[in-house]
């Protein structure tokens, strides 16, 4: 039985669309047990009010939230926060996975602190699953955000910690590997993006097919796609804004008249074939790749969808024994 610790304090929407998203979870599978970590009195009573499994949860009880717009300090201050007491869940080898949809920047730090990396690994990295054209395919692409500059090693730790997840858990034998980059040319870039083509292309471990532009991130072309996390930030924060734009211009127009009304009924399940493929909330989490256990980030804004996907991940993560598939691989490369 496996079991995963949930920051539940800290978010945007509150604990109610956690607590929604465990009670379908846990419909869905039997083998997974979880420890709610914040303040016992309201989590108590959400959980009683949606009549969640008491056999199938525990309560961590805590006096200090971690709120959105602290930072990485607040780790240290506050060491009686329900982040910081979920990490520790984690370190102590207590639970199989640690959840948060708290502050990005508390939540890397008690990542660091608390957790820590693999040996070898400086630079961790948030890794989603960007969906693609096709239809239940998706493109691993990291760094998100966990770090603001990377060098050429990074970027090589990245294709490797993300090709053994291809393998581990996507039964993908032989993953492909691009780089984030201005163009397809091995001398476009920055220096580093430079060397990370050399590095990369070099490797044997790693199925390298050189740089991808943005615009082909989401045309199936590759599997994985490494870049520094600042620009993955901003591209992933794009592409979100705009599958959501998107489809929010096709509604209007679709529904702009009774005629067209009329004419996009027939049309209702492709369209929402459409939206399905591109809705963010699908892929909303991040796992941090590099840490010696498993640790996910979500939206702050994570709705009970949002949480599904990300309690899916890390049960995914967890069965599949990632963590220490990855380790043997990172440690035979050194």
């Amino acid at each position: 039985m496996s079991k995963i610790a949930i920051d539940m304090m800290g978010t945007d929407l509150g604990i109610d669309p956690i607590i929604g998203a465990l009670k379908i979870f846990m419909k869905k599978y039997q083998d997974v047990t979880f420890v709610l970590v914040g303040s016992e009195s309201e989590i108590q009573m959400a959980a009683t009010k949606a009549k969640l499994d008491a056999t199938r949860y525990e309560i961590v009880a805590t006096t200090e939230v971690i709120l959105m717009t602290e930072g990485l300090m607040e780790v240290r201050r506050k060491p009686g926060s329900s982040m910081v007491r979920a990490a520790e869940l984690l370190r102590d080898q207590k639970v199989d996975a640690f959840l948060s949809g708290g502050s990005t920047a508390a939540f890397l730090a008690a990542c660091h602190f608390i957790v820590g990396e693999i040996p070898g690994i400086s630079r961790p990295a948030f890794m989603p699953f960007i969906p693609t054209i096709k239809k239940g395919k998706s493109v691993l692409m990291l760094d998100v955000g966990a770090n603001l500059e990377n060098d050429a090693q990074d970027l090589v730790n990245f294709a490797i910690m993300a090709s053994v997840y291809a393998q581990a858990i996507m039964n993908n034998p032989a993953p492909t590997v691009a780089i984030l980059n201005i163009g397809e040319e091995a001398s476009k870039g920055k220096d580093y993006h430079k060397e990370a083509y050399k590095l990369l292309a070099e490797n044997n471990k790693v199925n390298f097919k050189g740089n991808i532009e943005p615009r082909d991130i989401t045309s199936n072309l590759v599997d994985i796609i490494v870049t520094d996390g600042f620009t993955g930030n901003i591209t992933l924060k794009t592409l979100e804004g705009m599958a959501k734009n998107l489809m929010g211009v096709i509604k209007h127009e679709l529904t702009k008249n009774l005629y067209r009304k009329l004419k996009a009924l027939s049309l209702r399940k492709a369209f929402r074939g459409v939206r399905e493929t591109f809705d963010y909330r699908n892929n909303a989490s991040a796992l941090v790749l590099g840490l010696k256990a498993i640790a996910i980030k979500t939206h702050g804004s994570s709705d009970e969808k949002s949480w599904i996907s990300t309690l899916e991940m890390a049960r995914t993560a967890i069965v599949n024994d990632f963590v220490q598939k990855m380790t043997v691989k990172l440690l035979k490369e050194d």
